[in-house]
């Protein structure tokens, strides 16, 4: 088939500090299987060398590139949202990693399954060096999945997402610590999302995790939660969320875990919660997971 009438994609990179990670971030674009793709780069002011290496492979491979004063995420993933062409949208990040067949893999699904707005997949994480480290393993689900975001039964990350054009310019993205999250929300309460059984995408993690980031991004999502109170399952839905930030603080600070959350999750209901005696087994051990 020629690339002329396979949907054009339109792969969105903001860039911003990570000279070590984006040339691999952006060839993994060009290496792609998919052949009709239009890749955008912005970069939100880097302070490093990331804007000699963008322009040196832009140069070499001509894809679309723009600098910019500092403005920020949302401010910049407005920006590359207008320089959209694509009847899909695909969000990356300057550090992370495609799969060779990212792109191909989920445009196929998205034609083969018109009823979904948006395909999302498994994700494994890689370090410093590109070594993967683990594959996240949650339990996703796809068609009318908002309760299972709101209740934090798994988390989409944006790297593994297609979207449908008209779908991604529907729902505006706030200024918020954790824009994603809320993001997602929006979507899932309108569209039905769907899930590729494989892992198309790696996600880099650095290790500069601080307790301190940890309680603001908390915080974050306690705000975005509280914005469906209205929600017949919002308490059900809070006391989970509550178990999983205990469970993820005691990782970084046990006695800031405990004295945070554990008061709020005594109750009659999670007697018998397995997850609820899950996460504190992780507390008291102080196990990772």
């Amino acid at each position: 088939m020629n690339n002329q009438n396979l949907p054009l994609v339109s792969v969105l990179i903001p860039s911003y500090n990570h000279e070590n990670f984006i040339e691999e971030a952006i060839m993994s674009v060009l290496q792609q299987t998919y052949p009709n793709i239009q890749l955008i780069v912005v970069d939100d002011g880097s302070t490093d060398n990331s804007p000699f290496i963008i322009q040196r492979l832009q140069k070499e491979f001509g894809f679309e590139y723009y600098q910019q004063e500092n403005h920020g995420l949302i401010y910049t993933l407005n920006k590359l949202g207008c320089l959209a062409k694509g009847d899909y949208i695909s969000l990356f990040s300057s550090d992370d990693v495609y799969s060779l067949e990212k792109i191909k893999i989920s445009v196929d699904f998205l034609e083969e399954n018109k009823q979904y707005s948006m395909v999302y997949s498994k994700i494994a994480t890689i370090n410093s060096e590109s070594d993967i480290v683990d594959s996240i393993e949650e339990r996703y689900k796809q068609g009318n999945i908002f309760y299972n975001l709101l209740c934090g039964d798994f988390f989409i990350n944006s790297i593994t997402t297609l979207i449908k054009r008209d779908v991604y310019f529907k729902f505006d993205r706030d200024d918020s610590y954790i824009d994603d999250f809320q993001y997602w929300l929006k979507l899932s309460k309108n569209e039905k999302i769907g899930f590729i059984d494989k892992v198309t995408a790696y996600y880099r993690k650095h290790n500069n995790h601080l307790s301190s980031n940890l309680i603001k991004m908390q915080s974050a999502e306690r705000e975005i939660i509280d914005k469906y109170s209205e929600e017949p399952g919002y308490k059900y839905a809070l006391n989970e969320w509550h178990i999983r930030w205990m469970s993820s603080l005691a990782c970084e600070n046990r006695v800031l875990a405990i004295k945070t959350y554990l008061p709020k999750l005594i109750s009659l209901r999670n007697l018998i919660n397995i997850r609820f005696y899950k996460a504190l087994v992780r507390v008291v051990i102080g196990r990772r997971g």
